[in-house]
């Protein structure tokens, strides 16, 4: 019985070569899109999920009662004191390490290194491909590197017990691990001991204010959390002595998507971003299958001589049922496996876009799930209905023109077309959104000049072996600054403690400050930045009053402040000359107010920000001002200063324009994804569009060519064809503008700073969807209106 279902399916799928081509290929184009998307979501839901003890995992982050907001960083000693807790099974710490490796002679930057615990291994699971990680912990210059690392760095060797430089000292290969799974929160290539970036700082031992380190604990199932955090922030505060000082715990699943979180230690996602893809991959299969159904009840007329003769002969309901879901089934396996091989030459492109490595593997689990589940819900969406309707029509009613559902099959048609049109103008209204919005973040950007501007850091291990003194480190960066000064093909150089753009961790609590007037009660972080007068230059900032620093080092005590910060410090004008400094420190004065600048994103307000010009605070990055045109030439001259300060480490910059992009990554991926996937929504309507008029145009092909023959002009013929269609993308466009104001006014909502949603881009989504079925129908209707009227009655 199956073997006669699917060669009876075959058959009319060969039959229909139109229809059967207009929907393989929505279909296919539909699944390539839902499949990619599923990938994705099942990724993001899952991440650190694969530690055996993720449920019992926590980061620690510190509460201070005068910073207004959580910390993701703890200090040195939390860790020990959190270890003496009953409720505690692990507690290991983490750092970030950046620095120089040297393999044979050979220098390599290394940016995505951590420091960890010996212990790090009793919380977190790693696949070790070679070496012992049990031996990492007992020498403090231990080393460990992922799989895709180790083959950069040593090509197809096994590297285990060589030994290579790490900055300045001598490490020894211990393991090689499996990369990190694409699904984790904390993404590295390499791993040192604790131990080893503990020998430079012997300070932080019992320094309970430099926070610098992520702290995890693992507590025992079935710990009262509650209970846990209030014990041990009061066992802290009494070992710490700081009364404002507590921590709040966040689970290691609940770390993915921490978008509050200022820390770009771990990798983020977005929960309404994976609830609006998953809807958006429904819709879209949902879309190609609407296209199926419509033309199958539409070719219902021209299928029931056979269902009656089936009948007639004998067959019943339940046959006829499964012959028609065979049918869809058929398809819709054919459709899987030609998205199977657009999936396969695709897939790197992808994974570029989103910054995963999927892979498809036969052996994955994950991917078959997903392929059969897509398999099965297409087949029941796109045959479930059209073989209901075929199967348990009653002739008599058929023939009046009704369903077994007793409403008119064109009525059906009709309410599927308006709902794959309501889907198309969603998305284009969310794309316009989505443009306008990434355009208003340029902008917001562009009050400072970002063009042609290179970002350069001297590695902090150049610094070791001056034991981090501000006058040496001053005159070695001042040296490097001269040099680059001679070249032609650069028009300034200015120095800074850190970037001007997504700083947000180089902040201190508003009681780290003083000024006239002062409010003990504010709770705010303020963002510092150390700058050379040259950096006024450099970005061109927008004085609202007052100056910017001079050049003879007469500033070095004195402030410049945005208008955030005057206003969250209660400062009242004339703002100029008023004292201002560190608590505790030099005070100097407030020479001057800049205009306010997004220096994180639009997700955030502007915060305050506190600019100065001291010699003796660490600057240790530049910010070079290339000549127009002159790009390359510029960076063959920063390359020669570089190697001949900076011999022995590589060197790593960055534009400007990249480093404002990486604030916005997410919302670029979104929006080029959102934009693909109107396109395709848009295609795949407009097939079904093509394929109903085309259906349409025949059925009427009779009455076109009686119209033509009493007097009817091409331009009746056409008004007849496309006057039913386009009013159901009018209304489309109707129903679809309030739901996609709701939805681009949810998605906006997000953001601080934010664009008005005007009545235009609904109108040009409108327009543009009507101009695009016209022409789709349009062509069908000339094609019929210019028919000769004796081809079309001959028959009769």
């Amino acid at each position: 019985m199956f073997k006669n279902y699917m060669k009876t399916a075959w058959r009319n799928i060969l039959r229909n070569k139109t229809l059967t081509l207009i929907n393989l290929f929505g279909l296919s184009v539909a699944l390539v899109a839902f499949i990619f998307i599923a990938l994705w979501v099942q990724n993001e839901l899952s991440f650190d999920a694969y530690h055996k003890d993720a449920g019992n995992i926590y980061l620690v982050q510190s509460k201070f009662s005068g910073y207004g907001q959580e910390s993701p960083l703890t200090s040195l000693p939390v860790a020990a004191a959190l270890g003496k807790e009953s409720k505690v099974v692990e507690v290991a710490r983490m750092s970030w390490w950046a620095g120089t490796l040297n393999v044979n002679g050979q220098l390599f930057n290394q940016k995505t290194g951590i420091a960890v615990d010996s212990n790090w291994f009793k919380l977190f699971d790693y696949k070790v491909v070679s070496g012992d990680i049990q031996s990492f912990g007992q020498h403090p210059f231990s080393i460990i590197f992922t799989e895709s690392k180790a083959r950069q760095l040593f090509g197809g060797k096994d590297p285990v017990g060589q030994t290579i430089k790490l900055d300045t000292s001598l490490y020894q290969v211990k393991a090689i691990v499996k990369d990190n799974p694409v699904n984790s929160s904390i993404q590295f290539d390499m791993l040192v001991p604790m131990a080893a970036r503990l020998a430079y700082r012997q300070g932080d031992y019992n320094n309970w204010g430099n926070l610098s380190y992520r702290t995890f604990v693992k507590v025992y199932p079935g710990t009262d959390m509650a209970a846990f955090t209030k014990t041990a922030t009061r066992h802290l505060q009494e070992v710490s002595r700081q009364a404002g000082f507590s921590i709040a715990l966040q689970p290691l699943r609940e770390l993915h998507f921490d978008t509050n979180s200022s820390d770009p230690a771990f990798r983020r996602g977005s929960r309404t971003a994976v609830f609006v893809f998953s809807v958006l991959g429904t819709l879209l299969l949902l879309t190609a299958s609407i296209n199926y159904v419509n033309l199958s009840i539409a070719k219902a007329n021209v299928r029931s001589k056979e269902i009656c003769i089936r009948k007639i002969i004998g067959g019943n309901r339940a046959q006829l049922f499964w012959q028609f879901l065979a049918e869809s089934f058929l398809l819709c396996f054919i459709a899987l496996t030609i998205s199977l091989v657009i999936i396969s030459l695709s897939l790197p492109l992808f994974n570029q876009l989103t910054e995963t490595t999927f892979q498809l593997s036969v052996a994955s689990v994950i991917l078959w799930t997903v392929l059969l589940g897509t398999l099965l819900f297409t087949t029941l969406v796109n045959g479930v209905l059209p073989a209901l309707t075929m199967s348990l029509f009653k002739p008599l009613h058929y023939l009046q023109g009704y369903s077994f559902l007793k409403f008119r099959n064109v009525s059906l048609r009709k309410g599927l077309v308006v709902f794959q049109f309501v889907i198309g103008v969603i998305f284009i209204i969310g794309t316009i959104t989505i443009y306008l919005q990434m355009r208003l973040a340029q902008t917001s950007a562009a009050q400072y000049d970002r063009a042609q501007v290179v970002s350069l850091d001297i590695p902090a291990r150049v610094f070791q072996g001056v034991n981090y003194a501000p006058d040496k480190i001053n005159r070695l960066c001042e040296a490097v600054r001269n040099d680059l000064e001679r070249s032609s093909f650069i028009e300034t150089v200015a120095l800074a403690s850190s970037s001007v753009e997504g700083n947000m961790l180089n902040s201190s609590g508003i009681r780290n400050w003083y000024w006239q007037e002062m409010d003990t009660s504010l709770k705010a972080q303020v963002v510092h930045l150390s700058l050379s007068p040259e950096a006024g230059a450099i970005f061109n900032f927008q004085m609202k009053t007052g100056r910017w620093f001079s050049k003879d080092h007469s500033d070095k005590r004195n402030y410049v402040l945005n208008e955030t910060a005057v206003k969250m410090f209660g400062i009242r004008p004339p703002y100029t000359g008023q004292m201002f400094g560190r608590s505790g420190g030099d005070t100097g004065l407030i020479i001057g107010v800049i205009k306010d600048y997004n220096f994180s994103s639009l997700y955030n307000k502007v915060g305050p920000m506190v600019l100065s010009n001291n010699d003796d605070e660490l600057v240790s990055m530049f910010f070079v001002k290339i000549t127009p045109g002159n790009i390359n030439r510029a960076m063959d001259a920063i390359t020669a200063t570089w190697k001949k300060f900076i011999p022995d480490a590589p060197l790593d910059y960055q534009f400007m324009d990249e480093a404002f992009d990486n604030l916005y990554k997410n919302d670029l991926k979104i929006s080029k994804l959102v934009f693909l996937f109107s396109c395709i929504s848009i295609i795949i309507s407009v097939l079904g569009l093509f394929g109903l008029a085309a259906f349409v145009a025949e059925q009427k092909r009779r009455e076109i060519g009686i119209r033509k023959v009493m007097g009817a002009t091409v331009v009746q013929i056409i008004t007849l064809l496309s006057k039913d269609f386009v009013m159901l993308v009018v209304a489309a466009v109707a129903i679809a503008s309030p739901i996609a104001w709701w939805a681009v006014d949810k998605w906006l909502q997000n953001f601080v700073y934010r664009v008005n949603i005007s009545w235009w881009i609904f109108l040009i989504a409108g327009i543009a969807v009507i101009l695009i079925s016209f022409i789709t129908i349009s062509f069908q209707s000339v094609k019929a209106a210019m028919a000769s009227p004796v081809k079309n009655l001959r028959t009769e």
